[in-house]
């Protein structure tokens, strides 16, 4: 009997050793390994901040009045910058005070002394050529705002929505 539980534990002992033997050997070497493409998809993103009120200081009949506003723009892509006024209540470019309009349109320009053209229904480039992509501050647009009253234009607060849009051709 001893001379059997020698034997078994010689052979549970070898087989130690084996186990041993057989992790040590892989501690220490290597494998060929792998390799992997990642893909990362850099999504468009065009973001426009824009204040939400331009006020044009009292003008008087005869007389053009003038403001200007700041659009931020930040776009990771080559950006066109459009203007209308809102196609619902004003389809006509004009400014309103209740129901009644201006004679003229509201008028948009890169500077306080133009060119001036009128805002339109209708989504205009405002720069006509598409603008650079921007840093992650953004450029700041100034828009200059026009408006001239005619003798024939009732006194009034008159008011009209300009809406912004970009686009990234």
């Amino acid at each position: 009997m001893k001379l059997g539980m020698g034997l078994m534990r010689m052979v549970k002992g070898a087989a130690l050793a084996a186990l041993i033997v057989v992790v040590a050997a892989g501690v220490g070497s290597g494998a060929p390994g792998g390799s992997q493409t990642v893909t990362v998809l850099a999504a468009a993103s065009l973001d426009i901040t824009v204040p939400p009120v331009a006020a044009i200081a009292s003008t008087g009949p005869g007389a053009c009045g003038t403001t200007s506003t700041t659009i931020n723009v930040k776009s990771n892509k080559p950006y066109n910058l459009q203007i209308r006024s809102e196609p619902t209540a004003y389809a006509n470019g004009k400014a309103k005070f209740g129901a009644v309009e201006l004679t003229n349109a509201l008028q948009y320009g890169l500077a306080g002394t133009g060119p001036w053209t009128n805002v339109t229904s209708t989504y205009a480039n405002i720069f006509g050529a598409s603008q650079p992509k921007t840093t992650g501050l953004g450029v700041s647009h100034e828009i200059f705002y026009q408006q001239c009253i005619e003798w024939a234009d009732d006194p009034g607060s008159y008011t009209i929505v300009v809406e912004y849009l970009g686009t990234q051709p």
